[in-house]
Formats: C-alpha cells, sequence, structure tokens
C-alpha cells in the first residue's frame, strides 16, 4: 500500500470517502481542495488545504512541505479560463501552452500528470489503492440477454469505444439500430434527460459509459452510482454497459441492491485493445 498521499480534491464524494478509507488504514495524508469545485468544509476533520487551481508552485510547496511521495487526483473539474484560473508564474509557464492551445480534456489531463511526475511525486490511480469502487466483469440485474442482443450490444459498444477518441465525452444513449445521443459538457445527468424527450425515448434502449479509448485510467475515469440509475430507470432503456474495473461506482451497495428491483441489465465489459487495434469485450 501507498502512503504519504495527497488527494487532489475536485467536487462530489469521492475524495471525502477515500479520505475516509485511508484514514482507517492509518496512512499519512493530506487533501489540497480546490476552491470552487471541492467544499473543504467536507474536510474539516483532515488534514486540508485550500487553493485555487492556478495557485501550482503553492500547491508543489505544500506537497513537499508535508513530505508528499505520491499523488492522487479526485473528483470532478471542469477546464478554466484564464480569467477563472490567475495562474502564478510557475503556472502560467507549466500549463499556458497545452490550456489554451490544445483542443482536448484528455491532452491536458496527460500534460498535467506529467508536470507533476517531473516534479518527482508518482501520480495514482484509484485502483493502487482500492477496487473497491470497481465491478468486476459480469451481468448484474436480469441476466438472460438473447444473442440478438448480445449483438447489437457489441456493434454499438465498438462505435461508442471509436468514438471516445474525439474526447467530447464518455456516454451514449443508442436504439437498436444506431446511437440516438452523445454525451457532451453538460454531462451526463443531461444526456439522460434529452433522452427522455418524445423525439428519443421510444426508442431508446442501450446507455453506454465508458473511459476513452487509450485513456490514462489514473484520471478521469468515468463514474456512475444511483442517482444516475434512479434516472435511468425512469426511461424505456434496457441495458446498461459499463468498464468492468474502469468505472468508478458510487454508493456500490445500494446500486446494485437498486438494480435487482428495476428491469435493467448492467453489464460490466472487460474490453481489450490489442497492438493492432482489434477490440475485444468480455462480460461473460
Amino acid at each position: 500500500m501507498f502512503n504519504n498521499i495527497a488527494i487532489i480534491a475536485g467536487s462530489g464524494k469521492l475524495p471525502y470517502k477515500i479520505a475516509s478509507y485511508l484514514e482507517k488504514l492509518n496512512l499519512n495524508f493530506i487533501i489540497l481542495s480546490i476552491k470552487g469545485y471541492s467544499k473543504i468544509n467536507l474536510y474539516k476533520n483532515f488534514k486540508t488545504y485550500s487553493l485555487r487551481m492556478g495557485q501550482g508552485y503553492k500547491a508543489i510547496k505544500l506537497l513537499k512541505k508535508n513530505k508528499i511521495k505520491n499523488i492522487i487526483f479526485l473528483g470532478g473539474l471542469e477546464r478554466p479560463s484564464l480569467a477563472t484560473l490567475r495562474p502564478d508564474l510557475w503556472t502560467l509557464f507549466k500549463v499556458f501552452k497545452f490550456i489554451f492551445f490544445k483542443k482536448t480534456d484528455d491532452v491536458i489531463l496527460r500534460n498535467v500528470v506529467t508536470i507533476f511526475e517531473n516534479e518527482g511525486f508518482k501520480v495514482l490511480g484509484l485502483s493502487d489503492i482500492t477496487n473497491n469502487f470497481f465491478l468486476k466483469k459480469g451481468i448484474y440485474g436480469r441476466k438472460k440477454i438473447p444473442k440478438k442482443d448480445k449483438l447489437i450490444i457489441n456493434k454499438h459498444l465498438k462505435q461508442t469505444l471509436l468514438w471516445t477518441r474525439k474526447d467530447l465525452g464518455q456516454s451514449v444513449i443508442t436504439s437498436k439500430q444506431n446511437i440516438l445521443l452523445k454525451e457532451d459538457r453538460k454531462g451526463t445527468n443531461n444526456l439522460i434527460f434529452r433522452s427522455r424527450s418524445n423525439k428519443y425515448s421510444k426508442n431508446s434502449y442501450i446507455f453506454i459509459k465508458i473511459k476513452k479509448l487509450h485513456q490514462d485510467s489514473r484520471v478521469d475515469l468515468p463514474t456512475f452510482g444511483f442517482s444516475t440509475l434512479k434516472k435511468l430507470v425512469k426511461t424505456n432503456i434496457k441495458y446498461i454497459v459499463l468498464n468492468a474495473n474502469s468505472t468508478i461506482i458510487m454508493d456500490k451497495k445500494k446500486t446494485l441492491k437498486y438494480l435487482k428491483k428495476s428491469k435493467k441489465t448492467l453489464l460490466s465489459v472487460d474490453i481489450t485493445v490489442s497492438n493492432n487495434n482489434n477490440i475485444n469485450f468480455n462480460y461473460e
């Protein structure tokens, strides 16, 4: 198990849950709470520092002062404008060229990881700390899937995986025939809301949420949980498809318990991509 960890906390409950988990293990850790995203009052019982996203130099000084060796990014963040970032000179020098001239979030995250690695820190993924928030491959809920539906699911799953290369989102909703709606910067909840309109609701059949093709598994993993499932239960969607061991499941026990009561089937799919870009899916 890694020790001397800093949680760089964005929005949501996940940073708090992991902080509580590290505390139970009696590990040394601190929290860097990002203003505007993270609620610092949530971390009042932990050693916490509040920083703006643009205070990179201060962050590095705090990490070294606390003898931090490992960093993990948890919770949601959005790409800042220059006005909201207000970077110090260190941050401006390090990030300006790729935040404001590169097009995709994936490129930005890869560069942020590299910056911290170049400063001597090891960047961890959630799976380096615990697998409690992931689902193993398998079929959950109603488990009988007709062969024709498996063919439909595999077809749309491959289409979705290829679409994620554009780095526009991680979720889609499909009919039996084609992809109906794709996630944009408004997020998954907005995607589901749009699917409930008369134009799409009758034909909605599959909800897919997966990590992007060739994505760094340490940052920006897809998240699914009870609140999203509750929204999906109100739709005509029959199948929910997620990445095995790569989708963060919030309120896992509660979510799986509610899934059993619903008429939905959840597929946790192991996705492998070979060197020659052959894609294979396995959920049984």
